[in-house]
């Protein structure tokens, strides 16, 4: 932001200004300002060049340059007709009749003899930059108040006297430029360029190494949109652009998200409100302002010390009287302060690091936690990262809390591991970066009675003494928070989950895959030799594709990863099952294709359980992690040749009684044997 301070009296009235450089407004009015003389008038009259006026676009005979220059006998420099901001003036002045900006009084006329199409301002209302001398703002913020043509009380020295340029400079060098001459072509190109405004890449003698090129507007409007409301004059996509150009004379007023808490190092400029998330243009107009100050803000010091000018003078190009632009973004209904937007501080996820992959605008909101992802990106409420206590807000640093300690039920931060902390650039222990491991202790075999008849439970399952099964997480190092990647399923979690004896006996508490007493592959993943059961066969939405797999030697089948569908219920919280009912499980046999489908089944969560899936067979209800061991009778878990099965309440069941002794099983005595005592190794024997 360019920021000039002007320390004695002109014209009766104290001119000073701390001046955010709104270069929007200010160059829109400026852009005819340059070559304006009334000899331009006959120039104008005919098609608009693309930066207006005489300002760019020449022709090789063009008529422009009588305009502004004499050859021989030009009374000022650059062979100029007059000085500059006089000759600017010409056309840019109160009383002129060459542009339809009028940047003395801050107001658009029609007056150009030219009908612009579409309009390029509204005929007596308030330029974007205000004026140099007279404004026509509302400063009150008050849409009821007529604003009337006031008397600026800060502005940007344009007439060739000297101010002070606030924050130019590297750290730690001062205040900023003193006796630093500015005028109309410092900032404005007056020959055109393109450029929002006609702004120069480099405003003259700022000490800027690099070009900032604000790109113009399709449809010029030199107007604020609604009548004289500054305060809601938006920029859009160019506003950044804006804050930047702004800071090649307001070197240290150019602040990223976090610098109101993070200490510049330089000794005045060291906590600084954001300019990167909100422009300078949202605070401060780029020619002059008629706000006023109270008491408070009219006696805020100079960042090099100085006391006067005071009272009004101390306006500082601003939007609205007193600290007014403040208190549009921070101020509750109820008259106390809050944050405010949070994107009025900084970004909203800011734009740095890992935000982008982990938040989206959703999930904004101090100590907000849980996820609102889309199918496309992650987005985790700030409070999942950051502390969930507004009190740490604004403290002076930037804290990254993910200690589960106090964390709100439900959280994810809540199933983070007791050590969770960011170091070294990426985080540990988190829990959207980890995994189950499962272990157990003995499984013995299932129940008989003295008889040696299976004992069945509620729902003709097979019943076992109590054994143990313990889930403990497994947390990954996190990639580096700027820079890091993830780019494969085990980055995070093993894909899926396999167990395997000694650490678990009979495949309890995980059925995805489990590698058995004999050294195969069991369970999901062996799918009774057939095709593995695709991710998508029970997280169909998150997932949609197939996975492409291989199997080794030992039945031990490796799944090949795929992307994700939706993150919706992706490293949610919680463990989400959707049943795949768009395509059907097939399994080919000698004989043909048998066809499952997954239109009946039902999860519950609770419970863990699974109801009426086509290629359990008999089993209409089994709980995820129930002993499997192919060698025994468990086999019966989906055969079920011992009994029928039972009706679930609340479920229907395609399954009856009759069907459960239509083979010959019931015509044989059972007692003592086992499924291989007539079928070898199961499905095994096929292989």
């Amino acid at each position: 932001m360019v920021t000039f301070s002007r320390k004695w009296a002109v014209s009766g009235k104290i001119e000073n200004e701390e001046t955010t450089m709104k270069l929007h407004s200010v160059i829109r009015r400026l852009l005819p300002i340059i070559g304006g003389m009334a000899i331009l008038l006959a120039l104008i009259t005919g098609a608009a060049l693309a930066d207006n006026g005489p300002h760019g676009s020449y022709s090789a005979t063009t008529d422009a340059c009588a305009g502004c220059h004499r050859a021989h006998t030009a009374p000022a420099p650059n062979l100029l007709l007059s000085a500059v901001p006089g000759l600017c003036y010409t056309c840019h002045g109160s009383a002129a009749t060459g542009a339809d900006t009028n940047v003395v009084d801050g107001i658009y006329l029609e007056r150009d003899f030219a009908a612009e199409s579409p309009a390029e301002g509204v005929v007596n209302q308030g330029l974007k930059g205000g004026g140099f001398t007279n404004a026509l703002m509302d400063t009150d913020a008050l849409t009821s108040t007529v604003a009337a043509l006031t008397a600026t009380t800060s502005y940007h020295l344009v007439d060739g006297s000297v101010g002070t340029v606030w924050g130019n400079g590297n750290i730690g060098s001062g205040a900023g430029a003193a006796d630093f001459s500015l005028s109309c072509v410092s900032c404005h190109d007056p020959h055109g360029g393109g450029a929002y405004r006609i702004l120069r890449p480099i405003p003259v003698d700022s000490g800027a190494a690099a070009s900032i090129v604000v790109t113009d507007e399709i449809t010029k409007t030199y107007t604020v949109a609604a009548a004289n409301d500054y305060i809601s004059e938006t920029y859009g996509a160019i506003a950044p652009s804006l804050a930047s150009w702004c800071s090649q004379c307001h070197t240290r007023y150019l602040a990223p998200s976090g610098s109101g808490h993070t200490d510049s190092g330089d000794p005045i400029f060291s906590y600084r409100h954001s300019t990167t998330n909100v422009s300078c243009v949202k605070c401060h107009v780029a020619h002059g302002s008629s706000a006023t100050m109270g008491f408070y803000s009219g006696s805020v010091q100079w960042p090099d010390g100085a006391t006067l000018p005071d009272g009004n003078g101390r306006s500082s190009l601003l939007r609205l009287n007193n600290r007014g632009v403040c208190a549009y973004c921070h101020l509750k209904d109820d008259g106390s302060i809050s944050g405010g937007a949070c994107d009025a501080c900084h970004g909203a996820p800011p734009q740095t690091g890992a935000h982008a992959t982990h938040a989206g605008t959703d999930s904004v909101g101090y100590g907000l936690t849980g996820s609102f992802a889309t199918d496309a990106d992650y987005q985790y409420g700030c409070g999942e990262c950051h502390p969930t206590d507004v009190n740490q807000h604004q403290n002076g640093s930037v804290d990254v809390d993910l200690s589960p300690a106090g964390a709100p039920a439900g959280s994810l931060k809540s199933q983070n591991g007791a050590a969770a902390a960011y170091a070294g650039g990426s985080c540990n222990n988190v829990y959207c970066h980890s995994g189950l491991q499962v272990t157990s202790g003995p499984v013995g075999s299932y129940l008989v009675d003295s008889n040696g008849n299976y004992i069945f439970d509620a729902y003709g399952n097979l019943t076992y003494d109590p054994y143990t099964v313990a889930e403990t997480q497994i947390y990954r190092t996190t990639p580096a928070w700027n820079g890091g990647q993830i780019t494969d399923c085990v980055s995070c979690h093993e894909f899926p989950l396999l167990t395997a004896v000694p650490d678990v006996e009979a495949g309890v508490g995980n059925t995805h895959q489990w590698i058995g007493d004999q050294g195969y592959g069991n369970l999901h993943a062996w799918n009774m030799g057939f095709e593995p059961l695709s991710c998508r066969t029970c997280h169909y939405g998150e997932i949609t594709a197939a996975n492409t797999w291989s199997r080794d030697a030992a039945d031990v089948t490796t799944y090949d990863p795929v992307p994700l569908a939706s993150r919706v219920m992706h490293a949610n919280g919680q463990r989400d099952v959707v049943f795949d009912t768009v395509n059907d499980i097939v399994y080919a046999g000698w004989s043909g294709n048998t066809v499952y489908d997954l239109y009946g089944a039902v999860y519950t969560p609770g419970e863990k359980s699974c109801a009426n899936v086509g290629c359990h067979k008999l089993q209409t209800y089994v709980q995820w992690g129930t002993p499997y061991r192919h060698w025994t009778n468990e086999c019966d878990l989906c055969h079920r040749y011992g009994m029928p099965p039972p009706t679930l309440a609340g479920v229907a069941t395609t399954v009856n009684s009759a069907q459960q002794f239509a083979g010959t099983h019931s015509a044989q005595n059972l007692a003592g044997k086992t499924c291989m005592s007539c079928h070898g190794n199961g499905h095994r024997a096929n292989q």
